[in-house]
């Protein structure tokens, strides 16, 4: 049975590879003048490239490599029917995160690995190339970015704190044809387009706290691992209980801020 510091140094080496696929992609496009083939999924605004394809191809090798019974659960298709039904491990892959802000030439993406043992995480790692941030996270062995602890910031209160969301992700149209998302009253609410940077920020005690609807587990899995590592707290339900591809709604922040901001996207219901 794999410790988690053995299945960290997997995580690291597949998140590493996506990285490099990623820069060489990014430069090939927006300074040779290549060529980036983009499609969209389930909305107008939800792409994909083949560059998330690739990057999720030679993860799961690398995986497979050292644990070929593990099982998948990662945003591209392709992973589902892949291991062993009989593993408890999962590997939860987000190949490239942040792919709206890649087809725009804009340096926040990167990539998102975590493994989770009969549901519980066991480590994690968030790679962002073009920022310099490497994040790792093993259970029970704390969190690191570029090889250093993470100190959280020291929050005081909703009234003092910074928060990420995804807006647009969950804004709805109205009548009057603006489209609306709820907030809770903080100091300021901001939106990356990367759940890693989103998550990231926290661990570098920029930010205060995150929370989201509709995420998927891919994106929040590693930075959740985190979090609590480095002394924060996360909480997620499925909005779709039983598919593990489906939407969540997530909180994730440093303590004093926790129940409160829980109260808001669990009990007022997030919109």
């Amino acid at each position: 049975m794999p410790t988690p510091h053995n299945l960290l140094i997997i995580a690291e080496a597949a998140a590493k590879r996506a990285a490099e696929i990623q820069v060489e992609k990014y430069h090939d496009v927006f300074t040779n003048g290549g060529d980036l083939s983009i499609q969209t999924k389930s909305s107008e605004t939800d792409f994909v490239t083949e560059t998330d394809a690739k990057c999720q191809e030679d993860m799961i090798a690398i995986i497979q490599n050292a644990y070929p019974d593990h099982r998948f659960i990662a945003e591209e298709t392709g992973a589902d029917s892949l291991g062993s039904s009989d593993s408890s491990y999962e590997w939860i892959i987000d190949p490239l995160d942040g792919t709206n802000n890649f087809i725009h030439g804009k340096p926040n993406f990167g990539t998102c690995v975590a493994v989770q043992q009969d549901g519980v995480l066991q480590a994690g790692v968030m790679i962002m190339p073009l920022m310099n941030y490497h994040f790792t996270g093993v259970k029970g062995g704390g969190a690191t970015i570029n090889d250093k602890p993470v100190k959280l910031r020291k929050t005081v209160s909703m009234n003092d704190s910074v928060l990420s969301c995804n807006i647009m992700r969950r804004a709805v149209e109205h009548e009057n044809g603006a489209w609306y998302a709820s907030m809770p009253y903080a100091s300021s609410i901001e939106n990356y387009g990367c759940a890693a940077q989103e998550m990231g920020e926290m661990l570098l005690g920029w930010n205060d706290g995150a929370f989201f609807r509709g995420i998927r587990l891919w994106d929040i899995a590693p930075g959740c691992l985190m979090m609590e590592e480095a002394g924060g707290k996360y909480r997620y339900e499925w909005e779709e209980p039983g598919n593990p591809s489906g939407g969540l709604l997530v909180v994730a922040s440093t303590p004093p801020i926790f129940d409160e901001l829980c109260d808001f996207v669990f009990e007022k219901k997030l919109v």
